[in-house]
């Protein structure tokens, strides 16, 4: 795998990069390389598999990430470090755009930009928002690829709209305006029977808070600045999210519901299964979905006692000040090249296929947990154009940008604070101003004992005998 020379290419941004070129695998030269991913089934169904059929002569192993989130309370970055440094896999995996970033920063990562050009690799149907993300993590240089990209839709109930007479979602409302839109459903009627305007899926009683926290990553606002360690809801953009979360809530135009809410004395049928998606029992008329969606709606068509949902779909709520942009759009799942990898033809070879054309069109029917990445051939979905998932372009200042710096601890301990001080509003028991003063003090006060905690820790196990 010897390098052969450096040479100038011009990337998509019309500037130019310097990029290696690598010789090439002979027909029959065989190479062996190691790919770090989540779990060794999970890879070969996704990825090895093809890809192994596809080049014989490349032996593929996989570098499990499972130890990384063993919950033991082990540190991630720490574990996820100690397995680089163990195992030298060729191929990198990383999930959050921060982390890449440090990696090329630092070095530690391929530039893939003389490669692309040397190799005629095709990137102009890619998302040009994919790749220009991971070209900002590089400075200007593709450094990694992702075969898919995270992204949210609005769905909607059609029959539902035109039975209330309610117009239509359009593509690019405000959260604002998606609200009022769900109140003009009739709120009269008793809970179980009645039509919400949309319904919001949350993991128990912390609906309000999940929703106050989707719609101020609409805006590209943060409660934290990670960098400093301090919370920054005490502000006037906030209480403006919060009441417009509280007004939602007692205008009962939303419904929000536990997906893991059931009886569990009783036995759960294929139907209650699926009715328990709000959309899917045609109780809301919308709601915030992904690709997991479709697969929820196609598999109900098929469960006898619920009727299939005539849906279509438009995007996500956008932020007034900037209508083309979402903080529901995000890049992970990053493959980069080793710089250190003795097999750089070869791992190149892996992430050049994974990103390619054949593996686009061979997944373009399987749920991969996000879309595809070269959008020819994803465009549309039982009849229903999927161009909404694709229209907008990634907020780069988001609600979660840094967070991985707080302590693990941080988050449910937050989390618990402020769906208490919200609730309270949503009683009526304080005003949005006294419950956001109690989640930025007693916040940072968590935050503050929670990075001592960890600093502790991270001191006892320094010193702890190797």
């Amino acid at each position: 795998m010897g390098l052969t020379g450096c040479q100038f290419v011009a990337n998509d941004g019309g500037s130019s990069a310097q990029g290696e070129t690598l010789k090439k695998l002979g027909k029959d030269e065989k190479a062996s390389i190691k790919v770090l991913y989540y779990d060794k089934s999970s890879f070969f169904q996704q990825y090895g598999n093809l890809f192994m059929a596809k080049y014989p002569n490349i032996e593929v192993s996989v570098v499990s990430m499972n130890s990384v989130y063993a919950g033991d309370g082990t540190d991630p970055k720490k574990a996820y470090q100690k397995l680089l440094d163990e195992e030298k896999p060729d191929v990198l995996l990383y999930m959050s755009p921060d982390e890449f970033q440090t990696a090329a920063e630092e070095g530690k990562l391929l530039e893939l930009d003389g490669l692309i050009q040397q190799d005629k690799f095709d990137l102009n149907n890619i998302l040009e928002s994919v790749t220009g993300s991971i070209r900002a993590k590089g400075g200007g240089k593709l450094y990694g690829l992702s075969p898919t990209f995270y992204s949210q839709a609005l769905f909607y109930n059609k029959d539902l709209f035109e039975k209330h007479g309610v117009p239509l979602p359009t593509n690019k409302m405000t959260w604002e305006e998606v609200l009022q839109l769900a109140k003009r459903f009739p709120a009269n009627g008793p809970d179980n029977e009645r039509v919400y305007g949309l319904g919001v899926n949350s993991m128990g009683p912390s609906g309000a808070y999940y929703m106050m926290n989707n719609i101020a990553t609409t805006q590209g606002m943060s409660y934290v600045d990670a960098d400093k360690g301090v919370l920054t809801i005490q502000s006037d953009g906030w209480k403006k999210v919060l009441e417009l979360t509280v007004d939602a809530y007692h205008s009962k135009a939303v419904l929000s519901e536990d997906p893991m809410a059931f009886d569990s004395n009783k036995p759960m049928t294929m139907a209650d299964f699926a009715l328990r998606n709000p959309f899917i029992a045609g109780k809301a008329a919308m709601t915030i979905g992904n690709t997991y969606t479709f697969t929820e709606l196609e598999r109900a068509k098929d469960v006898k006692n619920v009727t299939p949902v005539n849906w279509d779909l438009v995007t996500v709520p956008v932020d007034p000040q900037n209508r083309e942009v979402s903080g529901a759009v995000s890049v992970s799942n990053l493959f980069a090249v080793n710089a250190q990898s003795a097999e750089k033809r070869a791992a190149w070879e892996f992430i050049k296929y994974i990103n390619g054309e054949e593996m686009a069109r061979l997944m373009k029917n399987i749920d991969q947990g996000g879309m595809s990445s070269r959008t020819a051939y994803v465009k549309e979905r039982e009849g229903r154009s999927l161009e909404p998932f694709y229209m907008l372009k990634m907020n780069e200042t988001s609600l979660y940008k840094g967070m991985e710096k707080l302590p693990q601890d941080f988050y449910m301990q937050f989390t618990q604070l402020a769906t208490t001080e919200i609730q309270a509003v949503i009683d009526n028991k304080k005003t949005a101003d006294e419950a956001l003063k109690v989640i930025q003090e007693q916040g940072q006060e968590i935050l503050n004992r929670t990075k001592k905690e960890q600093e502790e820790k991270q001191a006892k196990e320094a010193s702890a005998p190797k």
